[in-house]
């Protein structure tokens, strides 16, 4: 199973420039209210599904004032590594696995398997169908 030993963050959302290298099994993050610790799990989620968890318009990710975003992780499975970059500029998105731009975002999903729990998702407990239907579709 791959996991995250790093991640880069440029002007995305509240960070403006940051890295993060993960070498535990198991990582906490914590912090004061309003200091980037949900961006940074949804920076990672970005990384997986080449999409935001929280936001559909691209616009939204984006540090107030910038023009764009790039986000860069490396991932590693047993003894290979495998760096994901995601670019948002000028109204366009580029994913690519080690160099090579995807021509299709779906061809990334599930290679970095990941799921995100957000206080939202109650819904799939205490909500419909409907709601658990599209949280299994997603997990899957």
């Amino acid at each position: 199973m791959p996991h995250l030993e790093a991640i880069s963050l440029v002007q995305l959302r509240n960070y403006n420039r940051r890295q993060f290298h993960f070498d535990k099994r198991i990582v906490c993050i914590t912090g004061n209210n309003g200091v980037g610790k949900t961006n940074l799990l949804d920076a990672v989620y970005y990384l997986c599904f080449a999409k935001s968890y929280f936001f559909n318009l691209e616009t939204r990710n984006v540090r107030y004032g910038a023009d764009g975003f790039r986000l860069e992780g490396t991932f590693r499975q047993a003894d290979r590594l495998d760096t994901v970059v995601c670019i948002y500029k000028g109204g366009k998105k580029e994913v690519s696995l080690n160099s090579t731009p995807y021509d299709r975002f779906s061809r990334h999903l599930g290679r970095f398997p990941a799921v995100i729990v957000a206080p939202d998702d109650a819904v799939v407990i205490s909500g419909g169908s409907g709601e658990r239907r599209r949280y299994l579709d997603t997990l899957l």
